[in-house]
């Protein structure tokens, strides 16, 4: 492997990494806003349901409808609380923006690997910086086991900035 091709390599690494960041930070704000859209309304609803609950025991001459309709509403909170803890978007959302982080800190180290080796390739051998990029290569491997799995659709749309800022510009390159 030239030097040249392994400075490319990392710089296929870092763009890989930040894709996949941002496209792990993207599916943890969708299943924010999912948590969101099941936690808020379990909550007005069972207030509402404990209020009318109340609300029924003070005047027991309350109309039929409104006990079918506190009812009703109870049980839509309990099916809603339900799927909420089935879906458990909030654990999602969290392993999301743990492999986006740490998606993210191996972009950080590929920049510095570049910048370290890049710049001084006729003074360096090949010997450490592939040491080096291996470790890197196994900590891509090692989020990629255990970080939830993104749809190719968020993944492909991800964008990122990476490849449009290379750390080492072309023409600097023999």
């Amino acid at each position: 492997m030239a030097f040249r091709d392994m400075i490319l390599a990392a710089e296929d690494y870092r763009h890989y990494a930040q894709k996949k960041s941002n496209a792990h930070y993207q599916m943890s704000e969708r299943a924010r806003a999912r948590h969101n859209m099941l936690g808020i309304p379990v909550t007005v609803a069972t207030a509402v349901v404990g209020t009318a609950i109340f609300a029924t025991l003070n005047s027991p001459t309350q109309s039929f409808w409104i006990q079918v309709a506190a009812g009703l509403l109870s049980l839509a909170a309990a099916v809603t609380a339900a799927l909420q803890t089935f879906f458990n978007f909030a654990d999602v959302a969290s392993r999301h923006k743990d492999a986006a982080v740490g998606y993210e800190s191996v972009r950080h180290q590929l920049d510095l690997f570049i910048l370290t080796y890049g710049p001084w390739k006729d003074t360096v051998t090949l010997e450490k910086p592939l040491v080096d990029l291996r470790a890197i290569s196994q900590q891509l491997d090692d989020i990629a086991k255990t970080a939830p799995s993104v749809p190719d659709a968020v993944y492909d749309a991800a964008q990122t900035r990476v490849v449009d800022r290379p750390i080492l510009l072309p023409e600097a390159e023999p």
